[in-house]
Order: C-alpha cells, then structure tokens, then sequence
C-alpha cells in the first residue's frame, strides 16, 4: 500500500501550533498574571449570564435551521423539534471549533445527526449546506461593516484593513453567485464536475448525481417564494449583530462602558481570525483584540475580553461533545439490534 502524507492532519497540527505560539508570545507579552487578575475580577456570576445570553442567541440559529429542514422534508417524523435541532446545532459549533474550517467545520457531524434521526442523507445535507451558506454570507457582511465603518472614521493600519475588505468582498461574491445560481435554477455541481472531468470516473457519476438531487431540494426552499428568503437572511443578520449586546455585557463585566463605535469595532473586526485555516482561530483571535483594542483606547485587557469568550466557548463545546457521544452510542445500539 503506498504511502500518503497526512496533508490535512500536517494542516491542522501545524496551523494550531502557529495560533498557540502567537497565543502564548501575547500572554507572554501582556503578563500571566496580569491576564488572570483581570479575567477572575470579571467574576463568576456575571459569566454566568454571558453563557446565558449567548445560549439564548444559540437558540435563534437552531431556529433558522429547523425552518431551513422543515422546508426539505415532507414526513412529519423528520421536521425535528427546536430542542432536538439545538443540541444538534451545539454538537456541531463544538466540532467545527477545533478544525481549521472553524465556521463550517462541524457540518458533516450535524448532517451525521439529522441521519441518526431518520432525516434523508439528502435533505440532512441540503438543510445544513443552506444554513451554513446563510451564516457565513451574514459573519461576512457583518465583518465587512465593521471593517467599512473603520475605514471611515480613519482608523490606524488602512492599509491591512483595505486588503480585509477586498478579501471579504471576493467571500461575500462567491456566496452570492451561490445563492444566485440556486435561486435562478442553474446547476452547480455539474459544471464543477465537468470541468474538473470528474464524470468519466466511474466511482463518481453517482455522486454527481446525488448532488444534483441535493441542489434540486435546495432550489426548492428559494422556489417557495421571496418572503421566506428574505425573514431568513433578517434573521440571519440579527444573530450575527447580537455579537454587540455580548460585547456591551463583557466590557460591563469588566467595568468598562464603550461607546457604539468601539463595540461596533470590538465585535465585528476580531472575527475575520474565525475565517482563517487555524483551528478556533486561536492566537489570530487573542491577537486581533489586541490590536483592535490598542487602535481604540479600549481601557481593558485584550487577552483578558478574548478569554472570557473562549471561556464561554469551552461551556458550548462541553454540552456539545455530551450531546454527540449520547446520541452516537444511542444510534450505535440501535444498530446493534
């Protein structure tokens, strides 16, 4: 059997050292226990209500994705309840968080659920493949705000805030020719094939086929008219802005009150480091703080506002990894029987 190098794994433990190293040159920098002082004044109750709120936003994503699953299937036993597609959305923020695909990350193991579930492999990956299109077109937009509103009121390092926004810009294209060729019926996975002559492989044709038939129960949920779109793609952007209240509420534990422009900043600018091949984005996420912070005057510690966040993520990927080894032993018994 020949040998083939682990490119991806080599990725992965590569792209996370990177982010630690500049993890640990920050702390380093700012001082452990300086970091540490200002996190345990932050203190346990008022994080207890960061993980609050934040789960009550979780709930409005679960909420987008039942409505985009309902839409794809027709037998009652496969429209899941809200709860059931929150523990599933959980499980999938958890896996993803730790992969270089961040974002995106955790989708094959929430179409693994839906399937566990009884949902059709085609609509469980046609539901989570339009969820994940809408998040990512709203975190981008979002992000793409922040950076415009910089640029506008002058902000210092134009020049790495320019190259961000044509960056941003060519994501946020590629989204839209997506949606666009979904909405207006054209085929996606075809020319793809076709291009990359994948459809005289014969191990292949079939799934060219299945993912015709994916794209087809896509273009359906964009064929039951605009008003669904449109409530989506509302709902959609007011999850990813709720990123503002979390701010207000962080630098309130903190005893700091910013003004909108520096939550605005604070919550937007930092994200573009969950869009880069570095798992959790770690180390990139601490160090755009850092900087977003310095070009402000933000009166608090950088690494200190970061952690908390992570702190809170470390909350969702413990009641997400729950939920996945539940379910898979659950789906494992049934199996056996």
């Amino acid at each position: 059997m020949a040998f083939r190098f682990p490119f991806r794994a080599f990725g992965v433990i590569a792209g996370g050292a990177l982010g630690a190293g500049v993890l640990y040159a920050l702390l380093a920098q700012e001082g452990f226990e300086n970091v540490w002082g200002n996190m345990r004044a932050f203190g346990a109750w008022p994080f207890v209500g960061l993980v609050g709120i934040s789960m009550a936003n979780f709930v409005l994503y679960s909420l987008r994705w039942k409505i985009i699953l309902h839409r794809q299937v027709t037998e009652p036993a496969h429209k899941l309840s809200l709860w059931r597609m929150y523990w599933h959305r959980m499980t999938g923020y958890a896996v993803g968080y730790v992969t270089p695909l961040n974002q995106a990350g955790g989708e094959p193991v929430r179409v693994a659920l839906l399937m566990a579930d009884g949902v059709p492999a085609q609509s469980a990956v046609a539901s989570a493949t339009l969820d994940i299109a809408f998040e990512l077109c709203s975190y981008v937009v979002f992000i793409a705000l922040g950076v415009i509103f910089a640029l506008a009121g002058h902000q210092s390092g134009t020049s790495t805030l320019v190259i961000m926004a044509v960056g941003l810009a060519l994501a946020l294209a590629a989204l839209v020719a997506f949606f666009t060729a979904l909405s207006t019926g054209r085929s996606i996975a075809k020319p793809i094939f076709h291009r990359l002559r994948l459809d005289r492989i014969a191990r292949f044709r079939g799934v060219e086929h299945w993912l015709e038939e994916t794209e087809g129960l896509m273009r359906g949920f964009f064929a039951g008219g605009r008003s669904i779109v449109l409530g989506i793609s509302a709902l959609s952007m007011v999850m990813v802005a709720f990123r503002v209240v979390e701010t207000f509420y962080i630098a309130w534990g903190f005893g700091v009150t910013l003004n909108f422009t520096q939550a605005f900043l604070v919550s937007s600018l930092p994200g573009l480091a969950l869009l880069l091949p570095i798992p959790g984005g770690i180390g990139m996420f601490e160090g755009g703080f850092a900087a977003v912070f310095a070009a402000l005057s933000v009166p608090m510690n950088p690494l200190a506002f970061a952690l908390m966040i992570r702190l809170r993520d470390a909350v969702f990927i413990v009641f997400g990894i729950f939920h996945m080894i539940r379910t898979g032993t659950g789906w494992a018994l049934k199996k056996m029987r």
